[in-house]
């Protein structure tokens, strides 16, 4: 499996330092399984919503995740959502 080194950015109203995340080359079914889960008007987007997603799309444990603010947790899982989502390129 492929992974591309993704910049975490912060918002306007964040405060931390960009990072880099390894985050996995998605397939359609990757895609389809995010895009679903963000769609879904039943799904409460909480701290349990945005982790699944980068528990789903990197290789990171739990114990590496737990070092992380909530801020840049969301970051991450928001970048993960943009690198997923980018246009694709057709050849």
């Amino acid at each position: 499996m492929k992974y591309t080194k993704v910049q975490v950015k912060p918002g306007a109203k964040q405060t931390f330092k960009p990072f880099d995340i390894e985050v996995k080359e998605p397939n359609l079914q990757d895609r389809a399984k995010l895009n679903d889960a963000l769609m879904d008007k039943n799904a409460e987007q909480n701290f349990t919503f945005f982790l699944g997603i980068i528990r789903d799309n990197t290789r990171y444990t739990d114990d590496e995740l737990n070092v992380y603010s909530l801020e840049e947790l969301v970051a991450m899982s928001t970048a993960i959502i943009e690198h997923c989502n980018k246009k694709k390129l057709k050849k």
